[in-house]
Formats: structure tokens, C-alpha cells, sequence
């Protein structure tokens, strides 16, 4: 247990194992019997899957060291077998931004298997999983801090047009990042970007919610900052949209005619 004890301090005291995926010979148990009758990973055992989960563990202790509380991060995946264009280690393949930088860095190295055969595609979860069949642990690294959501996927995306810009293969396939470009601001943010967004983050990003209906014209401005508190906070703009139009209008009681918008200054 002494492996998963540290990777369990590097998490904040949650202990978990790390599903690898198959690498060298498949055709054995994943555990071995020890003397006493019991088991234990094979990854304990195999001085190669060690030495891999020892660098998961290192990169995701490196990144609990890096989050701010109440910070949000941009961060680059690095192919640790090829240096950049300048030389330095690893070449940029996947910018990503998140307010729980171990949570992320960890849970891509547990799940990346399962989620790429998920998407079915190229996706940052395949060339992680790739890397880790041969027995490659991806590196991260931190761009930048950001106070919040909106300028951190603003961020992100800055971050990813200017790797295609500077001639690099990238897995990032979201709008405005899966290709280059020069830099986008808070009026480019798609729709679907603040439609994802939880109540809270609407309000820290000054985000603008208003109802039109389509049968009297009227149009109702919603102050964020007036809602009730939720009872369920990770309830989305998207879903009170949906809540929203559902309802009558205000002004002339009309069903089904509600129309919602939402946008940034």
C-alpha cells in the first residue's frame, strides 16, 4: 500500500489506484501472489509500471503544489519524448484550463483509456493513454492564473491558437481551439461556452441573461445576482434556460414562446 499511501497524500488524502493500460505481456493476472497468500499490483512488482505510476505520482503532487485557491489555471500537456521548437523538453500537445489542477492531471492518467475509447477520435485522453503504452508519462505545466472561468477559457484558447500558430499538432478540438488565429476576447465567448457556466460563475463573469417573447416582443433583463440560492449549485445557465422558456411569458402569459439570451460585454 506504501505507493498508493503517497499517491494518496499527493491528492489531498484520497488514496485511489491508477489503472494502466496493457503494456509488455498481457496474458498475466494484474496481481501476484505473495508468500503470505495475499496480492499485490502487479505494478509493484514490474520496475517499469513503477517507475511510471512514480512519475503520475510526481505530477500530480507537482500540480497540488501549483493551485491557488480560488484560482483558476491554464496549463499545457507536454509529449515529454520530443523537445519543443526551441528546445525545450517536451512538445506541446493539448492546452486545458480548470479550477482543480490535481484533480485533473490525476483523473486524466486514471481514465484516459476509457474516455478515449468513449470519443472514438483523436483526444488528449488517446495520446495520454498512447504515451502510457509505452510506458511515457505526459508532463504539465502552468501558463497562466486566471480569477475566473470566463477569462480562463478565454485564456486557454489564447494559449492553444498561438501553439497552431507556431506550427504545433495540438488534440484540442473545442470552438476556437482546434485551430490557430490571433486572440479572441470576452464578446468572441461562444454561447454554448456560457451556457455551461454554474450561477455563481455567471455572476463573476458579469455574464448578461435576458427573456424575449415571441408573441408580445417584450423583453425581461435577469438580474444573476437576484436568484434565490439554488439548491443545487452546480445547476447550469443551459438548465435555467430550459426552466426559463418553459414557463409564460411575463407580460402576456403566452406558452412556448419564451426565447432566452445570454451574453458578455
Amino acid at each position: 500500500m506504501r505507493n498508493a499511501e503517497r499517491l494518496g497524500r499527493a491528492t489531498g488524502g484520497n488514496v485511489v489506484s491508477v489503472s494502466f493500460p496493457p503494456i509488455a505481456d498481457t496474458s498475466h493476472a494484474d496481481k501476484l501472489s505473495t508468500q503470505s497468500g495475499g496480492c499485490v499490483p502487479r505494478y509493484q512488482c514490474d520496475p517499469t509500471r513503477k517507475a511510471v505510476l512514480d512519475a503520475i505520482m510526481a505530477e500530480t503532487a507537482r500540480a497540488k503544489e501549483a493551485q491557488r485557491d480560488g484560482q483558476w489555471i491554464t496549463y499545457l500537456i507536454r509529449d515529454p519524448r520530443y523537445p519543443d521548437k526551441r528546445g525545450n523538453p517536451g512538445t506541446p500537445i493539448y492546452v486545458g484550463q480548470t479550477n482543480d489542477f490535481p484533480g485533473r492531471v490525476l483523473s486524466r492518467f486514471m481514465k484516459c483509456e476509457k474516455e478515449a475509447a468513449g470519443k472514438g477520435t483523436d483526444c488528449i485522453e488517446r495520446r495520454v493513454a498512447d504515451l502510457l503504452h509505452l510506458h511515457v508519462v505526459a508532463t504539465y505545466r502552468v501558463l497562466e492564473y486566471q480569477p475566473t472561468h470566463l477569462t480562463s477559457l478565454i485564456s486557454e484558447t489564447n494559449w492553444a491558437r498561438k501553439c497552431w500558430n507556431a506550427g504545433y499538432d495540438l488534440a484540442n478540438r473545442a470552438e476556437l481551439q482546434n485551430a490557430g488565429g490571433p486572440p479572441i476576447g470576452r464578446a468572441d465567448a461562444p454561447r454554448s461556452w456560457l451556457l455551461k457556466f454554474s450561477l455563481a460563475e455567471a455572476i463573476a463573469d458579469d455574464i448578461r441573461v435576458s427573456i424575449s417573447c415571441g408573441a408580445c416582443n417584450e423583453v425581461l433583463a435577469i438580474p444573476l445576482a437576484n436568484i434565490p440560492q439554488l439548491e443545487k449549485p452546480a445547476t447550469t445557465i443551459g438548465q435555467l434556460a430550459k426552466l426559463w422558456r418553459s414557463e409564460e411569458c411575463t407580460f402576456c402569459a403566452t406558452v412556448g414562446k419564451r426565447r432566452v439570451r445570454v451574453s458578455v460585454e
